[in-house]
């Protein structure tokens, strides 16, 4: 269970304390003082930050110091000074946490003894308890784990990991060099030189598309004078012809006579 899970739980449990208590004060059920149940509810939440905070505290440290203990059996360099450190506060915690539960086991004793707190003697056991069962949780949470990381190295061994991981920054770095080479906005890259050379491209397809239309323009024209000059040349030589048939009659005519 997370911390926040484990707060809200907690949460629900002082309403859900609270309501049974003036539940039963309304149906006039002698239930003790309200001070009495409040003073539970104040050790409750004190037993419940003993157990978590400091204990959170030093487990987290010794899963640093184990995790640099496995990356130097691989061969990864790890800093001595951190390790150093997460030891000291693995150990310094420890020792908060067994005071915490100690002092507050002898004082909730003092307090049952002098009938202060009725349930002083329950709570005090219980803060005893819970000093070994945190400790147990976290072996069976820390021999769990520990087997789901053989098995995850068993099956995916850290050699093939950081291959498939150069693989993986190898295709990020070809990704990141293909992804700048396709930038058209970016300067010398291969798609900007591409634009750059379909532009010229387009400016010369328009210089000769203006150049064949001047050039169309040009072809027509002169068929157009060629088949006037034609037209021209073919009149003429019709005249030619009528000349010549004029003749001709002419001098057949002054054979005859």
């Amino acid at each position: 269970m997370s911390l926040r899970s484990f707060l809200v739980t907690l949460v629900v449990l002082t309403g859900l304390l609270l309501l049974i208590f003036f539940g039963l004060q309304l149906l006039h059920v002698s239930t003790g003082r309200l001070v009495d149940w409040l003073t539970g509810l104040g050790v409750l939440w004190w037993l419940a930050a003993v157990l978590i905070l400091p204990w959170n505290a030093h487990f987290a440290a010794l899963a640093v110091v184990e995790q640099a203990r496995d990356a130097e059996a691989h061969g990864i360099a790890v800093d001595s000074d951190t390790v150093a450190f997460a030891r000291r506060v693995a150990s310094r915690f420890k020792l908060l946490a067994i005071g915490l539960h100690l002092a507050t086991a002898a004082t909730l004793f003092a307090l049952a003894a002098y009938h202060v707190v009725p349930l002083g003697y329950t709570a005090a056991v219980v803060a005893l308890a819970l000093m070994l069962v945190r400790p147990a949780e976290r072996a069976y949470e820390h021999l769990a784990a520990r087997l789901r990381n053989m098995g995850q190295q068993i099956r995916y061994p850290r050699e093939d990991v950081a291959e498939l991981r150069d693989r993986v920054s190898s295709l990020e770095s070809s990704a990141k060099e293909l992804k700048h080479a396709l930038d058209i906005n970016r300067e010398g890259s291969w798609a900007y030189n591409q634009d750059l050379t379909l532009a010229a491209m387009r400016q010369t397809i328009d210089r000769l598309d203006g150049r064949l239309e001047e050039l169309t323009r040009l072809n027509a024209r002169d068929h157009e004078a060629l088949a006037r000059q034609t037209v021209t040349e073919i009149s003429r030589l019709s005249e030619d012809a009528r000349f010549l048939n004029q003749v001709r009659e002419l001098i057949s005519f002054w054979k005859q006579a």
